[in-house]
């Protein structure tokens, strides 16, 4: 997701370009997000491009119960400015105040996406990601998946009631 941006930064400010973004497959760190579409629109600022990005994609992820691999739809959605480490008329580099936490374009112009797409990838993917609704998730005791039928394994008393189980009394509510 690089888009050579150097026409763009030549742009007087207010001007805005619309990029088509169309990738097949985007790996983001152990994350791979696949049919990625969307559109990307650069607006030309006083110290680089303001860039509003809205795509949708599919991720593999592993289900939060059974561990089985389920492709997910994932929104991307951000507005952040990118601010070029060259002036792209006369070639002196550019400062930045370190207070300002902005993406850099480089040298060669050319703007990368990736890590604004990885940062909020991470804010937009499910917390819990399931493989349909009633997932059983796994035995606890032998790790069998619990969705393909019971697994055998008996059936552990909670340790923690153990003490209580032989403690009866003779009231019953009512009486």
């Amino acid at each position: 997701m690089e888009l050579h941006v150097l026409r763009e930064l030549r742009q007087p400010i207010g001007s805005v370009t619309v990029v088509d973004l169309q990738e097949r497959s985007l790996p983001v760190d152990d994350t791979v997000l696949q049919n990625l579409r969307g559109s990307a629109t650069l607006l030309r600022t006083d110290r680089g491009l303001l860039v509003t990005l809205n795509a949708d994609a599919l991720a593999d992820m592993a289900c939060s119960r059974c561990l089985a691999t389920v492709q997910s739809p994932i929104s991307i959605h951000f507005e952040e400015e990118y601010v070029p480490v060259v002036d792209a008329n006369t070639g002196a580099p550019v400062r930045v105040a370190d207070g300002d936490d902005v993406f850099r374009i480089g040298p060669d112009f050319v703007l990368n996406l990736r890590e604004g797409v990885r940062e909020y990838i991470l804010i937009s993917e499910p917390f819990k990601p399931l493989c349909r609704p009633d997932c059983a998730g796994l035995c606890p005791q032998c790790g069998a998946d619990l969705n393909l039928g019971p697994c055998g394994c008996a059936e552990a008393a909670d340790e923690r009631w153990r003490a209580l189980a032989g403690l009866r009394t003779s009231d019953r509510e009512g009486s």
